[in-house]
């Protein structure tokens, strides 16, 4: 998702996901949710012209937050194969 992860809560969307899951849950069994938020949207922001991303932030933040995503991702998939969730 692109959106910062403070919107999440401002907007609903995370309370809109909790719903989901237990919708889920109900229908399928466990259910859990990875909300990546403020995700890269170019390979290369010099080459698009868009005042509303700060490429530095986003640089940063691909640096640092999302190979821990991706980690937790990982775990999310080592869970739902080993049937723990």
């Amino acid at each position: 998702m692109n959106v910062p992860e403070t919107w999440l809560k401002d907007s609903g969307y995370e309370q809109l996901f909790k719903n989901n899951e237990k919708l889920l849950t109900r229908a399928f069994g466990p259910s859990e949710s990875l909300i990546v938020t403020d995700t890269y949207q170019f390979d290369d922001y010099s080459k698009y012209v868009s005042s509303m991303f700060d490429p530095e932030r986003k640089a940063e933040r691909k640096r640092d937050v999302f190979p821990l995503d991706c980690e937790k991702a990982y775990q999310m998939g080592a869970r739902m194969a080993q049937g723990k969730m």
